[in-house]
């Protein structure tokens, strides 16, 4: 969710603050030294989150039986243009599904930042409000992630669409990626229709930056909005979308201090939610979570069940900074 201070993972509102040099240090240290742990899935609290001890950053691979991934090569990948910027993404190894590059073709980064001559740097840029656009990796990494449990829900439900919630949807730049990832293919793309057609909904709790997002996405995306694809409004995002669930992937981009109930009761089964979770200035992770049971609430389907801490799994995939995720109360 976007903060009215800053937004989405490792942005700060002054990138050029010895603060923020020091965490580009930090991460490039991160890359030279990098630290695996098991991929065995974590316990969820909703509880405050307890500081964690070490301050290096993890990943681990998506499933059991392979060996842990390495770090992704961040914060390397500037293009020259929209085109070279992608390629380095899929050069690095951060963004590899053919599903994901050609989303990622379909949507310029330029109408989606303030500053066109950083559009395809490969850092979070300014947009306005206190808030920023994420990084390109960052994004990159994500869509990774999401992609397998949309893959999974087309298969098994060929005719069901796709839904899709985006925590933080800032300029609108991911909103629209997701938007492309579902939206209905040509015959000459029928070779990409891995995945269903589906429903994109963008929310923030800031009312002008999902004013920007609408723009944004007029520009070279009106389609999107047209279709009735992508929806962007302004919400709380500790308490999601429920009207629009239940949804096969969620992402949240700003870091949440316990995992939250509302948004997890509003995934479906078999859906993923990628989100950072830890207190704001302290030490934070990246968690996947992956719903695989069904006996409390989902959103859409009942609601009486109440929440089980059981019908979750989380993985911690990489050590990350991010903004707070700021409740709308937050901001009276």
């Amino acid at each position: 969710m976007t903060s009215p201070r800053m937004t989405q993972p490792g942005h700060y509102n002054n990138q050029h603050s010895p603060k923020f040099c020091c965490i580009i240090l930090f991460r490039f240290l991160l890359l030279l030294f990098p630290r695996q742990v098991s991929s065995a899935p974590l316990t969820i609290s909703t509880s405050t989150c307890a500081a964690e001890t070490n301050s290096l950053a993890y990943v681990h691979n998506n499933s059991h039986n392979q060996e842990p991934r390495k770090l992704m090569r961040a914060w390397m990948c500037h293009g020259r243009t929209h085109r070279e910027m992608i390629d380095k993404l899929a050069s690095a190894g951060i963004v590899k599904s053919p599903v994901n590059i050609e989303a990622l073709l379909k949507v310029d980064r330029k109408n989606y930042v303030l500053n066109k001559d950083y559009a395809y740097e490969d850092s979070p840029q300014p947009i306005g409000y206190g808030a920023t656009i994420s990084a390109p990796h960052m994004h990159a990494h994500v869509l990774e992630d999401l992609l397998p449990p949309l893959m999974k829900a087309s298969h098994d439900n060929p005719e069901k669409p796709l839904r899709i919630l985006d925590v933080g949807c800032g300029s609108g730049y991911l909103t629209a990626v997701f938007g492309r990832m579902v939206e209905r293919k040509p015959k000459s793309m029928s070779h990409m229709n891995i995945l269903n057609d589906g429903k994109v909904f963008g929310i923030d709790v800031v009312p002008q930056l999902v004013e920007l997002s609408r723009k944004n996405i007029l520009k070279e995306d009106r389609d999107l909005l047209d279709s009735g694809i992508v929806e962007v409004m302004t919400r709380d995002g500790w308490k999601g979308y429920p009207e629009g669930g239940p949804y096969n992937a969620i992402h949240v981009g700003a870091a949440a201090e316990t995992f939250p109930k509302e948004l997890m009761k509003q995934m479906a089964l078999g859906g993923v939610m990628v989100i950072p979770v830890g207190p704001d200035g302290g030490i934070q992770y990246l968690y996947r979570v992956e719903r695989v049971g069904d006996a409390g609430d989902i959103a859409g389907v009942n609601d009486s069940k109440g929440f089980h801490e059981d019908d979750f799994k989380a993985f911690r995939v990489l050590g990350v900074r991010y903004v707070p995720l700021v409740r709308a109360e937050s901001r009276d």
